[in-house]
Parts: structure tokens; sequence; C-alpha cells
């Protein structure tokens, strides 16, 4: 099933540009940068088997400066477009509807273990804008807009230099959806889409914000 997701995410770590390890040694870190993105498989959480696909896309953002503890507590900003594949709309059924498209947009703060050499595991708690398109029976109610909150754990493995390998699990919970619209859905009026995404990250560790650059 997920065959297809890991070549697509090797493919992406292939294409990464090796010129981008061309930023200046000479200058001292003030945040160390991961910019990426892979492909998604998610149950949507709607009736049946749900699954659906699509990119997304990763920026998180550590301190180099302070503590060191302080320097495994980041941001990241995180895209999810799940708008390829699941069941075919079924229309004529009020009680037993389909999505087409489940997008979210937001960021919170992600905390790794940088305890190994090559393997990062991290954990991450996402506040989200979601919007929604699918068919649920009901007429002209087809597309809806709710917060989101996303928990989710995962690893990176370093490959070669900068690049690095990713895979990680999600679980969102959509905040009061189909509300006065008597549907049900199988984990009741909040939907829980749960999935796991496959990719790679590229790390900018020269990246310098606020004030003069500090030369070695």
């Amino acid at each position: 099933m997920y065959s297809k997701l890991i070549f697509a995410a090797l493919l992406l770590a292939a294409a990464m540009p090796a010129t981008s390890q061309t930023a200046p040694a000479a200058i001292e870190s003030s945040w160390r940068v991961e910019v990426g993105g892979g492909v998604s498989q998610f149950h949507d959480d709607f009736f049946g088997s749900g699954l659906m696909e699509g990119p997304t896309v990763w920026v998180d953002g550590f301190p180099n400066r302070g503590p060191k503890y302080i320097h495994n507590l980041g941001l990241e900003l995180e895209i999810h477009d799940i708008s390829m594949g699941g069941p075919q709309p079924i229309p004529s059924l009020a009680n037993h509807g389909t999505t087409s498209r489940e997008d979210t947009f937001g960021g919170g703060p992600i905390y790794e273990w940088r305890h190994f050499k090559r393997f990062t595991p991290y954990g991450k708690f996402l506040w989200e804008q979601g919007s929604i398109d699918f068919n649920v029976g009901v007429p002209g109610y087809t597309h809806d807009n709710r917060s989101v909150s996303e928990a989710g754990a995962g690893f990176e493995l370093k490959l070669v230099h900068h690049i690095s390998f990713r895979a990680e699990f999600e679980k969102q919970w959509w905040q009061r959806l189909f509300e006065n619209h008597q549907i049900v859905t199988p984990t009741g009026i909040a939907l829980e889409p749960r999935g796991v995404t496959v990719g790679a990250m590229y790390e900018f560790d020269r990246l310098h914000f606020g004030g003069p650059a500090k030369q070695k």
C-alpha cells in the first residue's frame, strides 16, 4: 500500500539541489531551518475505506542560541493537500457521504530527540485551519472550513550531508463539522482523520536573522 509513497519520497530526496550546500561556512548560525516535502496517505474518517493521498510541505525552525535544551524545541509550518483517490460520491444516500478534499495549513511546536548520529525521532502538536469538500446528500452543503488540531510523531534519517528521509504518523481533530446538519460520522460530530507521510528534508544550518552576522 505504501510502496509508491516511499518511492516518491526517495525521488524527492534525489532531486534536492546539491548547490544549496554552498551557504557561507564563515557565518555563525542563529537558526537551523529545515524545508521539505512528501506524499501523504490519510484515512479521511468518512464512510467506507476513505483512503486518500496528496502532497505535504514542511518548514521547521530551531534556534541555535541559548540553553542547549532549547535547540531541540522548534516551530513547524505544515501544509497538507489530501485530494487524490478516495471512493466515488454517492449523492443518493444521505447517510453515506464521501469526501473529495481535506486541506490543512497551520503550525505549532515540534521537539526533536537529537541523541543519535543519524536517527532523529520527534513529536509535534499543530493548530491549523482546515478546508473540506464532500458529498453527504445535503443540497447546497458541499464545503466547510473548521479549526483543526493535529498531533504527530515520526523520525528523520540522515541520508547524505544535509538531506534526510522523513516519515511520520499524524492524527487530526476537526471541530464540530456538520453542525446543525444532522449528519453522523464514524467517530461522531468531529472528524478524526489519520495517516502517514513519507518525504525528505533539507537542512539549512547557516541562516542568520536579526543583526549583523557573526564571523567565526
